[in-house]
């Protein structure tokens, strides 16, 4: 097997949250998936082979190529607010969750593990692609089409110089800060994950709630009020400019 290329810079391993306050990290996923982070306490980079984005899979598949690595895997989460689109594009069944991390402490943990990578997306505009600087081999995997833009998607990066199914990176409760099941889960569902996952020890206090994206009472309570406040009596015999309504 080819020798990983070494003559490219070394890549910075993380790229730093900015600002004195830093948007939250989200990431969207399934409850599987959140089960096996709490009980073996670690994160798993997959191989990108499974990818919807064929032209996300090329990126990856093109810097693995290029280095000679033997395994190439990432985890994408993303700075965004809450948005149905990142439910039904990356949690979009009943099984979906949001694993919310303490920033500083997973920034912490990437910036300690080798072999990872953890930088913000760039979006690109197609007849830009073939114009960017390619001095830095390393930002391959993190190059996305622009009309993928309102993602917001950060990515942690790993490789292994072998062939290997998965890698994976250790955590403790504190990189965790919150959990929400998806909007489309029953609530009974809810109730007993989260009666699992709190008696797996370590995670007794995790924070857990279920999204009211969809079900919102005090959005469906304002509407409610809406015709008190627009301030007009319809059906009395009379439309809202003083005529008769017709019959």
């Amino acid at each position: 097997m080819a020798k990983p290329v070494s003559s490219s810079p070394a890549p910075p391993r993380i790229a730093p949250s900015s600002g004195p306050s830093p948007k939250p990290l989200r990431r969207y996923t399934s409850l599987p998936v959140l089960l096996d982070t709490l009980l073996k306490r670690r994160l798993t980079l997959v191989s990108y082979s499974a990818w919807k984005d064929a032209n996300d899979r090329r990126s990856m598949e093109v810097y693995q190529e290029t280095m000679h690595y033997g395994f190439v895997g990432a985890i994408c989460l993303t700075e965004a607010p809450e948005t149905f689109h990142h439910w039904q594009v990356f949690a979009g069944d009943t099984s979906g969750v949001c694993v919310q991390f303490d920033r500083a402490n997973f920034e912490q943990v990437i910036a300690g593990t080798p072999h990872c990578l953890f930088a913000p997306m760039r979006y690109v505009k197609i007849d830009e692609i073939a114009k960017i600087d390619a001095s830095d081999i390393h930002s391959l995997p993190f190059l996305k089409r622009r009309g993928f833009i309102d993602e917001a998607e950060l990515r942690v990066v790993g490789h292994a110089v072998e062939p290997v199914t998965a890698l994976h990176i250790d955590i403790g409760p504190a990189v965790l800060r919150q959990v929400t099941f998806s909007p489309f889960m029953h609530p009974e569902l809810v109730a007993s994950a989260r009666a699992v996952i709190h008696g797996i020890p370590g995670w007794e206090k995790l924070k857990i709630i279920q999204s009211r994206l969809t079900d919102s009472e005090r959005w469906q309570r304002a509407l409610s009020s809406f015709p008190r406040r627009h301030g007009v009596v319809y059906g009395d015999g009379s439309s809202p400019d003083g005529g008769s309504e017709p019959g």
